[in-house]
């Protein structure tokens, strides 16, 4: 039995590869190696997006957790990266908060990663950042940050 990190990551990566391109979202990530389980710099292919996990906090709120769990603070990172089509900085500027709003869009939509009575977490929050690629030696790519944070309780014992 896998962990409960890996459930999560998982649905993330789902949700991330429903992004089509149809509709209301900017981009495509529907291709099999398009959003991957992985921390890199990089990329294979663009558009893509990395998503990984680096932290979990575990804490015990006195009246408010159960005895016998604990609540849980997951952070996940997820990484798009996407190509330039010209030589303007203020046009890569605005896609990559255009795939942004894109990977919002997508994982707003799922809070509790999963539907009623297999719920994998209790909320999720973004934060996001569009950044230049040239920053980190990617001079032709913008790079989408989104910082989830994404809470949950758990059984003692449980594998995390």
């Amino acid at each position: 039995m896998g962990s409960r990190v890996r459930d999560i990551l998982a649905r993330v990566k789902s949700d991330l590869a429903g992004i089509n391109g149809s509709g209301s979202y900017n981009y495509d990530l529907s291709g099999t190696d398009q959003v991957v389980i992985a921390q890199a710099m990089d990329p294979v292919r663009v558009p893509c997006v990395y998503v990984y996990s680096d932290t979990m906090d575990t804490s015990q709120a006195a009246g408010r957790t159960i005895l016998t769990q604990y609540d849980r603070t997951l952070r996940v990172m997820c990484v798009g990266y996407l190509a330039a089509t010209n030589d303007d900085p203020g046009e890569l500027h605005l896609r990559t908060w255009d795939m942004l709003a894109d990977m919002q869009r997508a994982l707003e939509a799922d809070r509790g990663l999963g539907s009623p009575g297999s719920l994998l977490c209790d909320d999720l929050e973004l934060a996001m950042v569009a950044t230049d690629g040239a920053q980190v030696g990617r001079p032709t790519m913008g790079i989408a940050v989104v910082a989830l944070t994404i809470t949950f309780r758990q059984d003692s014992g449980d594998p995390g």
